[in-house]
């Protein structure tokens, strides 16, 4: 399940001030500052996990738009060898043609 930033945001202050609420008055101004000091370690690796996460979505984009350019390149080459294919063989169908002809023609040449 994708979670935004401002969610991982908001979910890690919260926890941050319920830890808050616990400690309570008991709580020494340290503790506090320990837990701040956790809360905002935590929202910095999330940032990080953040920009990790949306610069290795781009690199997906970049991968996927390269991918569909090599499949476009190669069925053009397959389209370019298809019609190559089809041109050779209407030449060796003409070559074909030609040869019987030639043989008819030496054929009535050594009849005579």
């Amino acid at each position: 399940m994708k979670q935004t930033a401002s969610y991982t945001t908001r979910s890690i202050l919260g926890a941050s001030l319920v830890l808050v609420t616990l400690l309570g008055g008991c709580a020494s101004t340290d503790s506090v500052t320990k837990a701040q000091s956790t809360a905002d370690t935590a929202l910095s690796k999330a940032n990080e996990a953040n920009a990790s996460a949306s610069a290795a979505k781009a690199d997906a984009a970049q991968a996927t738009q390269k991918a569909d350019q090599a499949n476009t390149a190669a069925a053009n080459a397959q389209s370019t060898a298809n019609e190559a294919k089809g041109t050779a063989d209407a030449a060796k169908a003409e070559v074909e043609q030609l040869a019987e002809k030639i043989d008819r023609m030496f054929k009535k040449t050594m009849q005579k």
